[in-house]
């Protein structure tokens, strides 16, 4: 910024105290120039390089703020998503953790409903085999 109020202030100088304009004329073939071109005096001269350099350091001034500007709405955007994914991944893992807890309590209470008696049911098995067969035996002998 400071360069910039020195660019202004420079070139306001420059124009302030100039007493006329710059002038330029043109020069043909061999007119006391081995080429054609243009002339200028210095005060033109001087005025087309700091105008150069003012549009060349405004330009810059310009990009500058346009990329900062830019990368400070992407890296809000991103920590942004980085909010929201942390948000996600929690109530994720909340949800998963309810489940879990959900399924054992389901589990607790099955287990408590259907007392399991292996004796029984091992003899109930025997007994229903026994009866199978002879009656198997009674049908197939006749």
């Amino acid at each position: 910024m400071k360069l910039l109020t020195l660019m202004v202030l420079s070139l306001w100088s420059n124009s302030a105290f100039s007493e006329e304009p710059g002038r330029f004329t043109f020069l043909g073939l061999n007119e006391c120039a081995p080429f054609e071109g243009v002339l200028f005096d210095p005060d033109a001269t001087a005025t087309i390089l700091s105008n150069r350099a003012f549009v060349s350091s405004s330009c810059e001034v310009k990009i500058k703020y346009a990329l900062d500007t830019q990368s400070a709405e992407y890296a809000l955007e991103l920590q942004n998503l980085q909010i929201r994914h942390d948000a996600l991944t929690n109530e994720y893992d909340m949800r998963i953790q309810s489940m879990e807890r959900e399924t054992t309590a389901l589990a607790e209470a099955l287990r408590k409903q259907s007392k399991k008696n292996p004796v029984l049911w091992v003899v109930a098995g025997i007994a229903g085999g026994i009866a199978m067969s002879y009656t198997a035996y009674r049908v197939l002998d006749e």
